[in-house]
């Protein structure tokens, strides 16, 4: 039976090597002890240098780190004493990836995988992290990224979709050895005090009045959204070859011209529905097809809302968000006695029945009527 290899203890404070559990090609991790101190126990912060095949290797490559660190010998002298370790261990002090390139990293590998509102989510929240994208990750601690949690003034649904990124980030870190297990604070990191959600109003009907009464291009995009309940994102992704107009219908027996979107986002329900373009807005519609973009029209979510429709509201004295459109287009709905079926329908909602959800097919002929009861 062989003998196992015994080594004489490290003195305190020069380091550890520990085996990983599984089955890995190199088992043994070395890690040194930095200046820096976890804010919670106050010990000092272990960093991971390298895993190697041997303990015997990671043991050496303690020595030699520390040797070069203490300038105990140059750099050319550790090259003689074992070129291949000290090889390893400069690469491994120079390739700790920055925060926004493990970003970039699950960018590629996991997020460009998801639905496009997800990817455009997590693209979104790592903005604001900016003034850590280029610090290494074994470099941030928990006092770093709590700083950006507190002083960010976004809402706190915003910053919670942060720290899910931030989580992601570390993981991915741990994982790849760039960070030990203990050194991932991200689960504690305070989001703040969840706001009071604000409530939604409908436009009321005087409102309404005034944007036709000022027959604007953005007056009649509202219209448009408040008339058809479209989700924000929909109207503005919606492509041309999903815009219907006049196009003869026969599907309950009776022959009608009809106009409609084919679009949907975000949930099962709402994908793949039709939304019946009411009589009143089909002129807007059409109006903008004529200008023969690609899509009807050409900004995203964030460059509408924050260079167009809020400015807009303001000017006319109006408070209101993108979504108060579409509780606008649902309380229309209910007032004009809209069956729940047709509502549900273009809105994207579930029925919660199971004989709704399951086997009713949708019927355009009866959703363009349903929303035509909608009194202008």
């Amino acid at each position: 039976m062989a003998r196992k290899t015994t080594y004489k203890r490290r003195p305190n404070n020069s380091g550890t090597v520990v085996k990983l559990s599984g089955k890995r090609r190199k088992p043994y991790c070395a890690r040194i002890l930095s200046n820096d101190r976890d804010l919670i126990t106050g010990r000092k912060k272990q960093v991971t240098i390298g895993t190697f095949e041997t303990e015997l290797e990671a043991l050496n490559a303690l020595s030699l780190y520390h040797m070069t660190s203490n300038r105990e010998i140059t750099k050319n002298e550790a090259k003689e004493l074992n070129n291949d370790l000290y090889n390893k261990i400069q690469a491994k002090r120079d390739n700790i990836p920055t925060f926004k390139g493990i970003f970039d990293i699950l960018n590629e590998e996991e997020f460009s995988l998801l639905s496009k509102s997800s990817k455009a989510g997590y693209n979104s929240w790592i903005k604001h992290f900016k003034q850590i994208y280029d610090r290494k990750i074994n470099d941030i601690d928990l006092q770093d990224l709590q700083f950006i949690f507190d002083n960010d003034k976004c809402g706190s649904g915003t910053k919670n979709h942060m720290k899910v990124l931030c989580i992601k980030i570390f993981k991915y870190a741990v994982i790849h050895q760039y960070i030990n297990r203990d050194d991932d604070y991200t689960e504690f990191i305070n989001c703040g005090k969840n706001e009071e959600s604000k409530k939604h109003y409908a436009f009321s009907y005087d409102e309404i009045k005034c944007l036709r009464e000022e027959n604007t291009d953005i007056a009649k995009i509202i219209l448009i959204y408040i008339f058809s309940g479209l989700r924000a994102n929909e109207l503005l992704n919606i492509d041309r070859k999903d815009i219907h107009i006049d196009e003869v219908c026969n599907d309950d027996g009776v022959e009608r011209k009809v106009s409609y979107f084919f679009t949907g986002l975000k949930t099962d329900a709402g994908r793949n529905r039709v939304i019946p373009i009411h009589d009143f807005i089909k002129p807007f519609v059409i109006e903008l097809l004529l200008k023969k973009r690609k899509r009807i029209i050409d900004n995203t979510y964030s460059v509408f809302k924050d260079a167009s429709f809020n400015p807009y509201m303001k000017e006319l004295n109006m408070n209101h968000t993108m979504h108060d459109t579409r509780v606008t287009f649902t309380t229309l709905c209910q007032l004009n006695n809209v069956d729940v079926f047709s509502r549900k329908r273009i809105l994207g909602h579930k029925m919660k029945d199971i004989t709704f959800d399951t086997y009713t097919d949708t019927i355009i002929n009866k959703l363009f009527v349903e929303i035509n009861k909608i009194k202008v």
